[in-house]
């Protein structure tokens, strides 16, 4: 008589625990998966997240930048030492009675201009700090067209900039300081921002917003638009004007010539009027 032991028969208890195991190992798998796959989109979703935060910023940044260049009123800006859109920079001073006014037409990028500023820059402000002439500054552009840059509208709006915090005789001369020596050359931005550092310009932030926003870009091309009817050909061109009188324009040679700064005096005492 046989007896059976408990448990059954070993081999098929082996083959049923290695199917077990071998679910548990894809289950197991399975689950490895999906957790990749779960991975994977999670990674996908905070992509697209970030390209479409990038997207929205970029576009309002873009936004706001056309919405400052193309702002009327800021477009309109006129820089508070100028009567008028268009009209010359006043440079500080109180003028005598039958004091002439001296009117002097730069642009930023002119060799002659910077030669003439070098010799007689000190002298035009010192006239007008003295009360013996009224002197107003313009600053043209026409040379951006001859020398394929835009460097003189750039560097006359951040002038335009620096004159709403009273610095326009001080970032002229920092200007002129640093004229590159190969004409044509122009400014960087960057050089533009740093200028207006180096003549002392307050509020640096306010200059840069007046900058970038381009908000006397009109009174700049204004003041461009003004050579012809002022019998204005190049630059520089000085001239002078009595009171009630006929205005003379100071002959190139005497500006570039040996002594600028005298033949200006020259032209002032010419031209002043006793009351």
């Amino acid at each position: 008589m046989s007896t059976k032991k408990p448990g059954g028969h070993p081999a098929r208890a082996g083959r049923a625990e290695d199917a077990r195991e071998a679910r548990r190992a894809k289950a197991a798998a399975l689950r490895q998966r999906e957790l990749a796959r779960e991975r994977s989109r999670r990674v996908v979703l905070v992509s697209l997240v970030v390209v479409v935060v990038l997207a929205l910023v970029a576009v309002v940044a873009v936004v706001v930048v056309r919405a400052n260049r193309d702002d009327p009123a800021a477009a309109q800006a006129v820089p508070p030492s100028a009567a008028a859109q268009g009209a010359g920079y006043v440079l500080p001073g109180t003028p005598a009675a039958g004091a002439p006014t001296v009117d002097i037409w730069l642009d930023y990028q002119c060799p002659y201009c910077k030669e003439f500023e070098d010799a007689a820059g000190d002298a035009y402000v010192e006239l007008a700090a003295s009360g013996q002439a009224e002197v107003v500054v313009h600053t043209l552009t026409f040379l951006d067209g001859n020398l394929g840059n835009d460097a003189s509208q750039r560097a006359a709006e951040a002038a335009a900039a620096a004159d709403a915090q009273g610095r326009f005789v001080e970032y002229t001369e920092v200007v002129f300081a640093h004229q590159p020596e190969r004409e044509g050359t122009g400014y960087t931005d960057a050089q533009l921002r740093q200028f207006a550092q180096d003549a002392g310009v307050p509020d640096l932030a306010a200059w840069e917003a007046a900058y970038e926003g381009h908000a006397y870009r009109d009174h700049v091309r204004a003041v461009a638009d003004s050579m012809r009817a002022n019998d204005v050909s190049g630059t520089p061109t000085v001239t002078v004007t009595p009171p009630g009188g006929e205005k003379r324009a100071i002959p190139a040679e005497e500006l570039l010539g040996a002594d600028p700064a005298g033949a200006l005096q020259r032209a002032v005492t010419a031209a002043t009027v006793a009351p």
